[in-house]
């Protein structure tokens, strides 16, 4: 049901080459996700990193990590991917370092901590046409091994989970999640289909 795409994971994302930019190009860094400032963007490009992917409208390292191949079901992925933060060092770190006695917001760059994260997101057409979530986790860690062992562990469930039976289970208990507020929607379905607590699990950047 689920095809699994090639992604880049790599154990050590690092920036180390220096690019061009300006005072300007450091605002709004993302302390706690995978978007990225023009700066970032700057130095992601001079790597090669994949972050032109246009999901869900962001601008960060991510790939598409899972496709539904069958478009007959009733069933809709509405995004799934692999996320990817790095840090700096080499050219760019001492780069960064000079600069950050007139950009203060460079200090971010510096302190930035690799990270690794997953989002998956299905949804479900019921028998009455009514569009619903089925799942919808996300998992990120700055502990590498932690990450592949979590991501393993989904990848399982996305693999051999029977996901139409999941989407009519889910809709049959709608009672008990349909007036629950925010993301302890998600939070229920995450512990009914997948034993988890919490349906996002994150960690900071910096």
């Amino acid at each position: 049901m689920f095809a699994r795409q090639d992604i880049k994971l790599m154990s050590n994302p690092i920036c180390i080459n220096t690019a061009l930019v300006t005072a300007e190009d450091f605002q709004y860094y993302d302390k706690d996700g995978f978007e990225l400032n023009k700066a970032e963007q700057k130095f992601y490009a001079q790597m090669g990193y994949p972050i032109n992917n246009p999901i869900l409208n962001h601008t960060c390292w991510q790939e598409p990590w899972f496709k539904l191949e069958r478009t007959d079901s009733e069933l809709i992925l509405d995004h799934c991917m692999f996320l990817c933060r790095c840090y700096y060092g080499g050219e760019a770190q001492e780069q960064l370092k000079q600069l950050q006695s007139t950009i203060p917001t460079v200090n971010y760059l510096l302190r930035t901590r690799p990270k690794w994260g997953f989002d998956f997101a299905l949804d479900g057409i019921a028998p009455d046409g009514t569009l619903f979530e089925v799942l919808h986790v996300e998992f990120d860690s700055i502990d590498y091994e932690h990450f592949k062992n979590r991501m393993i562990y989904m990848e399982y469930a996305v693999r051999h989970t029977d996901w139409q039976d999941a989407a009519q289970r889910i809709w049959a208990e709608r009672s008990n999640w349909q007036n629950l507020k925010g993301f302890a929607q998600n939070d229920w379905k995450a512990q009914f289909l997948l034993g988890w607590n919490k349906c996002e699990y994150t960690e900071k950047t910096v």
